[in-house]
């Protein structure tokens, strides 16, 4: 493999599955903080016996400093970010490679199926190379490859 980067096949299957996940992340998102605002509360079955004390629910404070520190809100901003900015610097062909391969719900081609349709004006070694490339980018701003 001349010049090119060895990336172990887990790394390269998790951002596969991030990128799947990017056209829902507004998505899971907005969930997320609708559990925050709107906890479920559970029912007290303690029928009969002594009044409970009353708790009520967090308050509008709490709950926008509980959004703002919630770990899986802030990992999903930062996936949107970085796909965001590795969609940016690529170029037309790699974008076509990856809204086809990830962003669709029901994918119409395959690669060889971009180059025979001319949707992508590459060779298919090339176009493999665009969609590995893309995906390194994608793990070293994730944090989930590194060089050393």
């Amino acid at each position: 493999m001349k010049g090119e980067l060895v990336v172990k096949r887990s790394t390269i299957r998790k951002v596969e599955d991030i990128l799947r996940d990017y056209p829902k992340i507004d998505k899971y998102i907005e969930e997320r903080e609708q559990e925050l605002r709107y906890p479920t509360a559970t029912r007290d079955e303690n029928v009969g016996g002594g009044k409970a004390q009353y708790k009520y629910p967090e308050t509008t404070l709490n709950t926008i400093i509980t959004i703002d520190d919630d770990r899986r809100i802030n990992a999903l901003k930062h996936q949107r970010e970085v796909i965001d900015d590795c969609l940016d610097g690529a170029e037309h062909d790699t974008e076509v490679i990856i809204n086809e391969l990830y962003f669709k719900k029901h994918q119409q081609y395959t690669i060889d199926g971009l180059i025979s349709s001319h949707c992508i004006n590459v060779s298919r070694a090339t176009a493999f190379r665009l969609k590995s490339r893309f995906i390194l980018k994608c793990a070293k701003k994730l944090g989930l490859y590194d060089l050393s």
